[in-house]
């Protein structure tokens, strides 16, 4: 199996910049492989009273972040790609990807929470048109990032010919990790066409197989390797609510558990995204013990 890696979820419920820095300078320090930040506006999964609490931008976020760090990989996991142009978003991306000195992981997913959408004002078509939209718009942005002059007229989207100089630092292009709440097979298949990582998010280890295992036969389809996609879930774990050896067993044998189902790429969100003691107890006992 390739290298393990362990990646974090940064709080954004918060109001302080500084509070979200020092999280991702502590992962760093204690030697985690990357950080992520979701795509939302506001937290919309919750109950409408709690629509008031506070949410920080993710694309705005990052660049700060890529400043702070050194060495951490950093990305979005994931972004939505009902909320903006893939043109504009390629643009984006190739500057962060400039910032970061190439440390980019590029995550994108169809889209999802209509009431965020709502809200917002921005248009939440249906699950068949949002995926078709996403098939759409990892061509542009593929274009946008390798080709002089990216040319592309869909259903959807155009570009012609607009410049996007300089290029992403990392060749061809940042890594596309797609992502799926659900796992349906048309964004399966979107990965096996598209993606250098393919999240899902929770699960158990024998529904994550599964995944994969329909990941790998739309692969041999297309006559591209099933290996050359790496295999990542975003999972939630709690660590320090009680700090006994038998929680961290617990934790030990689900995670191992889900590597023998094929995770290479752990992306974890702690229960408490700000919980500083959660992160040294895992990285100290849980990561040695499934390295």
């Amino acid at each position: 199996m390739k290298n393990v890696t362990f990646g974090v979820v940064l709080p954004q419920s918060v109001s302080s910049y500084t509070m979200v820095r020092n999280v991702a300078l502590l992962c760093e320090e204690l030697g985690y492989d990357s950080i992520w930040l979701n795509d939302h506006f506001y937290e919309g999964w919750l109950p409408p009273e709690e629509h008031t609490r506070p949410y920080l931008d993710c694309w705005t976020l990052l660049p700060a972040l890529a400043v702070e760090t050194n060495t951490i990989r950093l990305g979005s996991l994931v972004t939505s790609n009902t909320f903006r142009y893939p043109s504009l978003l390629a643009k984006m991306a190739t500057t962060l990807d400039i910032i970061s000195g190439g440390r980019l992981d590029f995550g994108i997913g169809a889209g999802d929470l209509p009431i965020e959408h709502y809200t917002y004002g921005i248009p939440y078509p249906s699950d068949k048109e949002r995926i078709s939209r996403l098939r759409e718009a990892l061509q542009v942005i593929i274009k946008m990032w390798t080709e002089e002059r990216p040319y592309f007229i869909g259903k959807f989207y155009e570009i012609r010919e607009p410049p996007c100089f300089p290029k992403p630092i990392q060749k061809p292009h940042p890594p596309i990790w797609i992502g799926s709440i659900t796992g349906r097979r048309r964004i399966i298949r979107l990965a096996a066409e598209f993606a250098n990582n393919f999240n899902v998010l929770n699960g158990s280890p024998e529904s994550y197989a599964e995944k994969m295992r329909v990941l790998d036969e739309y692969c041999e389809k297309i006559g591209r390797k099933p290996d050359d996609i790496r295999r990542s879930w975003h999972g939630f774990v709690d660590i320090a609510i009680k700090k006994d050896d038998r929680l961290l067993e617990n934790t030990i044998h689900y995670l191992k558990a889900m590597m023998k189902a094929g995770v290479q790429d752990f992306i974890l969100g702690f229960s408490d995204r700000t919980d500083t003691e959660a992160l040294r107890i895992f990285a100290e006992q849980v990561i040695p013990a499934l390295k």
